[in-house]
């Protein structure tokens, strides 16, 4: 039989509610707000414009109740990740308690990138007094986006009683299961390609880069000097940490770059490295935490035949 568990202030929660209906969103949804509004902590209830209305006609107002919208908050997967990680790594006050949808759109290529970014919300806010209650509406959503949010959230809950998720998997291990769908090179042809071996050899890959980009995409300019950044950041760890040479692929679509930086050296342990915040005072690491910050996703493949792959792609 599984056991009832409630929130504790000053820990970490992530929880999946899964609605057939209105009324089990509403309900849900009413008793989550009321838990964090009891416990002190500060409450965000976000979602669609009709659905927020509806919910604030249930819930009204409060001094540490905030309303938002869905278009506003979640510009993209990983800068929302990294937003939520600033709001919660500086905030001096209580817990934050949040509530709504994931925007999964109607763009059905888009839902994978969503589906990693609520697993990785258990690594990189698992250390915060945060607290999250995922909405998911059967009536709207695939079920193949369904089942794989039943892997990502550490509990199963309707607002009340919640409980261990059965399904749950570990963001280092969903991250290369095949419900995340992670991103691969495209097959096409690489726009531009490159090899260094030395580290005098950077400055002529960025420029590379940046000129590919310009020349075959619309990707604005802001994207692309961060990407550049980026791809500096691996191809430097490879000169540096893996086995030179260091090779570079890169696609230039209308409105998408990806790299793709391989070498032969022993790969990184750890693929959810660079994800969480990272100490003032720590240096190691600090290359692929800037990275994952710079562009839009960061995937890391270890060949278990030696050799490593690292794949980005703009934002």
């Amino acid at each position: 039989m599984n056991e009832f568990h409630s929130i504790t202030p000053g820990s970490y929660s992530h929880d999946l509610l899964i609605h057939h209906d209105d009324h089990d969103l509403v309900a849900g949804t009413v008793a989550f707000v009321e838990q964090g509004l009891s416990s002190g902590g500060q409450v965000l209830v976000h979602s669609s414009e009709e659905r927020v209305a509806m919910l604030r006609s249930a819930l009204g107002t409060h001094p540490r109740l905030d309303y938002g919208l869905d278009r506003d908050l979640y510009l993209s997967p990983m800068s929302t990740l990294f937003q939520y990680q600033r709001a919660v790594s500086q905030s001096r006050g209580g817990d934050l308690w949040v509530t709504g949808t994931v925007p999964f759109g109607q763009d059905v290529a888009m839902h994978p990138a969503w589906t990693r970014y609520e697993s990785l919300v258990n690594e990189v806010l698992g250390r915060y007094p945060f607290h999250a209650l995922c909405t998911y509406d059967t009536r709207i959503l695939p079920a193949a986006t369904v089942a794989a949010a039943q892997a990502t959230h550490p509990c199963l809950s309707n607002g009340v009683d919640r409980v261990d998720n059965p399904g749950y998997m570990d963001p280092g291990a969903f991250i290369t299961d095949p419900r995340a769908d992670s991103p691969y090179p495209p097959a096409s042809r690489p726009s531009a390609s490159a090899t260094l071996c030395r580290s005098e050899e950077l400055r002529s890959a960025r420029q590379l880069i940046a000129d590919t980009a310009k020349e075959a995409s619309a990707v604005s300019r802001d994207a692309i000097d961060g990407f550049v950044l980026a791809a500096n950041e691996i191809l430097a760890n490879g000169l540096e940490h893996g086995i030179p040479p260091v090779k570079l692929a890169m696609w230039a679509e209308v409105s998408k770059l990806t790299c793709l930086v391989t070498d032969d050296g022993p790969g990184i342990t750890n693929p959810l490295a660079g994800y969480r915040e990272l100490e003032a005072d720590v240096l190691s690491g600090r290359g692929l935490w800037l990275a994952r910050r710079l562009c839009q996703e960061l995937i890391i493949r270890n060949s278990p035949f030696g050799g490593c792959a690292v794949l980005l792609t703009s934002a």
